[in-house]
Formats: structure tokens, sequence, C-alpha cells
């Protein structure tokens, strides 16, 4: 009798195999493909009898789901986080856009919330940021409104009816005073002026509607004491106490003591450059950013010509200050400093370049 057990070491019994495998993977790909376009034809059809708008439906349905499966919620921004959302969530509060969530950005956010009747926890979640943007106080870089003493103006006015005080629209004593009880009242820092965190806790919208008018020094003078003073009026006739310089100068002095922060432009923090754009741009003059540029822009004077209110330049235009007179001039210095008035001798003397006069 014949063994009929397959040779497995026979070339033609391989050779048959491998052809019958696939003829299968064939005939196997051929019908996967069939039932694939299957559905998309039955689908053409399907439109065709009702309509493409309700294929159309379908689709884009079929799309939403996609992108809802890809949406990724905004993160839960916290101390220690760094980056652009940071910076947009600093210059809503606004408080220096460093990018570093930071204790002062910390402080921010708990006195929004607390404001704004939010869990304090201190972090951004959506919540927050509902608020936040509800609020509408997103400002622009170096446009933080702040309103101070010696400020007049309809923005004035809605903070005394705040208050409590008469509304007469200037920011006198009377409401330098209400300001101070109010935020001591609300453990705020008192400093008489109304920014971000005293605005908040108000409930008052941002607005900068006013202007700053320094004042006059000196009540009405008689015709006489005009004439016996005509000579010191003479002398002093080229820049006189309302002329643009003069009221920059009394307005940069009212920053004294802010602290300095690299690309600071606010009251919260300024560098050299940032502290004269903000000065001149409550004043309705708009100058470059940057150190190197504001000396191009307006008037170069010579040092013997120097007047309050020009801008002043050192070390190859790296450093920018505001000649205040009597030879000193009021900048931001450097990290660790804090805005103050400085004597033009010794280095600064030495690295001085030039000046330029604001116009």
């Amino acid at each position: 009798m014949q063994n009929s057990v397959r040779d497995l070491g026979s070339p033609e019994l391989w050779e048959a195999s491998r052809a019958r495998s696939a003829r299968r993977r064939d005939s196997y790909r051929r019908r996967r493909q069939v039932r694939r376009m299957s559905v998309p034809l039955v689908m053409a059809a399907t439109a065709a009898g009702m309509g493409a708008p309700a294929y159309a439906a379908g689709k884009e349905h079929q799309a939403s789901a996609k992108a809802g499966a890809r949406r990724v919620l905004p993160r839960i921004l916290r101390v220690g986080d760094t980056g652009p959302d940071v910076v947009k969530l600093q210059r809503q509060l606004g408080v220096a856009a460093d990018g570093i969530f930071g204790r002062h950005t910390l402080h921010a956010v708990k006195l929004f919330q607390g404001s704004h009747g939010l869990l304090v926890d201190g972090q951004v979640g959506p919540h927050t940021r509902a608020a936040l943007a509800a609020a509408g106080r997103v400002t622009t870089v170096g446009s933080e409104i702040v309103i101070r003493l010696h400020d007049r103006g309809p923005a004035v006015a809605v903070l005394q009816r705040a208050l409590g005080v008469t509304a007469d629209g200037d920011f006198g004593p009377i409401t330098l005073h209400a300001v101070k009880a109010f935020q001591a009242r609300h453990g705020l820092l008192v400093d008489g002026q109304v920014g971000p965190h005293t605005r908040a806790a108000l409930h008052l919208a941002a607005s900068a509607d006013f202007t700053f008018v320094p004042p006059s020094g000196g009540g009405t003078h008689t015709h006489h004491h005009h004439a016996h003073h005509h000579h010191r009026r003479h002398h002093r006739a080229h820049h006189p106490a309302g002329s643009l310089g003069a009221r920059a100068v009394a307005l940069a002095k009212r920053e004294l003591g802010v602290p300095y922060v690299y690309g600071g432009e606010s009251p919260s923090g300024f560098d050299c450059s940032g502290l004269m754009q903000y000065v001149y741009a409550r004043l309705g003059v708009q100058i470059p950013r940057v150190a190197a540029d504001q000396y191009r822009a307006g008037r170069h004077v010579s040092r013997a010509d120097l007047r309050p209110g020009d801008l002043v330049f050192f070390d190859h235009l790296g450093h920018v200050g505001m000649y205040v007179g009597g030879g000193r001039f009021i900048h931001a210095p450097h990290t660790g400093t804090v805005v103050e008035i400085s004597s033009l001798s010794g280095w600064y003397s030495e690295m001085y370049v030039g000046a330029t006069r604001v116009s």
C-alpha cells in the first residue's frame, strides 16, 4: 500500500500550497474592498433620495465629533507657571507682564477672585477666566490706567460717586483721603492711587477719561506781586510750569519708588525707556518704546540747554532718564532699584550721550 502522507520536503507541494494561500489572500482583500466601497455608495444613494443637506449634515456631525475628540481645554494657571498664557493673564489683571506667575500675580488673582465672588484659591481655571473676560479688563501694553491726585475728568467723578464723596471730577485731598480709607478697610495697599486692585474692589470699569492737571502752586496774585517778581518770571519764561516738559516731570515724580522691572511699562514696574514712554503717553504724546529709538524721536539739544522734560541718554544709548532741572534727572536705573532722582555727575556724566526734546 502506497503511503499517502504528504512529503513536506517536496518543492512541488510547497509551491502548490503557496499559490493556494495567495489566492485565498487575494479573495479576502477583494471582499473587504467591496464592503468598504459599498458604505459610501449606500450613503450617496440615501443622500440622493433624502436630499444632499441631510448627507452634508452627517458629514458635519462626523467632523464635529472628530474636532471634539481633539479639543484641548486651556490649562489651569498656577504659581510657577510661565509663558504667553501668563503674559495674557497679567495684562488682564493690570500687573507687570513678565510671563512669570509669581507672588505679585498670585496676589492680583486672589484680589480679583475675591472682588468677583469666586473661590479665592489663586488658580486661574475656567471660572476665573470667564470672569476676566466678562469684566473686559484686557489692557494694551503700557496703558495700565491709574487715577491719582490732581487727575481731573469724568472717570474721577465716577470714582468719587463710588466712594460716596462729592463728584466734582477733581481728584483733590478729599478724594485722596476717601481712597486711602477705602484701601485700608479692604486690606489693599494704602497708596491713594486707584489702580487695577482698588478699581476691582470698587467694582469700577477701567476708564481713561481723565487728564493730569498739575497744581498751580500759588493761588491768585495781585498786579503788584506780578510786577515785583517780573524778573524771575522772565528767566523762567522759556519753560513755564504748564509746559509739556514741566508736566512730564510732575507726572514722572509720581512714580518715584516704583520698582525697576525689565520690560516694565506700567506703575507695577518700569524699566528706563518704559517709564519715559508711559509718562508722555499720559500727556497724549506717543514716543517709541526703546531708548535708542527715543533718542531719535525729537530735537537734539545741548547739555547746556537742558530743560525739564528733556530725555537724557547714557551708555551708548543703553539708558535713558528725564531731566528735572538743577543738574538732576529721574529714571529707573536697573534691577534691584526703584524709580529715583540722580545727579548728572560721576558715572552718568562720563557716560552721557546727549538729550532729546519731546514735542
